[in-house]
C-alpha cells in the first residue's frame, strides 16, 4: 500500500505530460466553459452572406479594416495584430438567413508554412468533417466550429512566439476564395 502512494503521482504525471491533442493552445469554447480572464483580449467577427469577415465595431484593439461590405455600416476585417505569447478569443457570429448548409462560416488560423491554397482545396473535400480536412491539422493553430445563420461560435488560444503574418480563412466551399481570409500580424 505505501509503494502506491509513490506510485499514483508518478502516473498521474506521466498522463499529464503524455496526453492532449496537438492544438494544446487552443479551447473550443462551444465545447468548454468561456475562460472570463481578464488577460485574454476579444476580437468580435460577423460573417455575412457576401462571404466576408466583418466588424460592427472597427475601434477594436488591434485590428485593420478596409471597405465597407454591404449597407449595414460593417467593415472588412483585413487584419488582427498581436503580441507573441497574447491570449486571444475569437467570437464569430453569422449573420444570415439561408440555411446552414448553404451559407456557414467558421474561422481557421494557419500555421506559418501552410499552404494556404493546398489547405482550402483539401477543406472543399472534407464536408463530413465539417470543412475541416483531418490530414492537414498540423497546419491549423486554431478553429472555430461551423456557424450558422444566428449562431455563434468561439474560440481562444495563444497567439504564437514566432513572429510573422499568420493566415486566417473560412474553409466553406468558395468561401476563401471569394475573399473571406485575413491575417493575424504577429509582432
Amino acid at each position: 500500500m505505501r509503494y502506491l502512494t509513490y506510485l499514483f503521482p508518478l502516473v498521474l504525471l506521466f498522463v499529464t505530460a503524455c496526453g492532449g491533442s496537438e492544438n494544446q493552445n487552443q479551447t473550443q469554447e462551444s465545447q468548454t466553459a468561456t475562460n472570463q480572464s481578464s488577460d485574454v483580449r476579444t476580437i468580435n467577427i460577423v460573417g455575412v452572406n457576401q462571404m466576408k469577415y466583418v466588424v460592427k465595431d472597427e475601434n477594436q484593439q488591434g485590428i485593420t479594416t478596409g471597405t465597407e461590405v454591404g449597407s449595414d455600416g460593417m467593415l472588412e476585417l483585413e487584419t488582427i495584430s498581436a503580441e507573441p505569447g497574447e491570449t486571444i478569443r475569437i467570437q464569430l457570429t453569422t449573420q444570415s438567413q439561408m440555411p446552414a448548409t448553404s451559407m456557414a462560416h467558421n474561422f481557421i488560423l494557419l500555421t506559418l508554412s501552410a499552404d494556404v491554397d493546398a489547405f482550402n482545396s483539401a477543406a472543399i473535400k472534407a464536408k463530413d468533417n465539417s470543412y475541416i480536412p483531418s490530414d492537414l491539422t498540423d497546419q491549423i493553430i486554431a478553429q472555430t466550429d461551423l456557424a450558422a445563420g444566428g449562431e455563434t461560435v468561439k474560440v481562444t488560444f495563444t497567439v504564437p512566439e514566432e513572429t510573422g503574418d499568420y493566415p486566417f480563412i473560412c474553409s466553406f466551399p468558395g468561401h476563401y476564395a471569394a475573399g473571406m481570409e485575413g491575417t493575424l500580424n504577429v509582432e
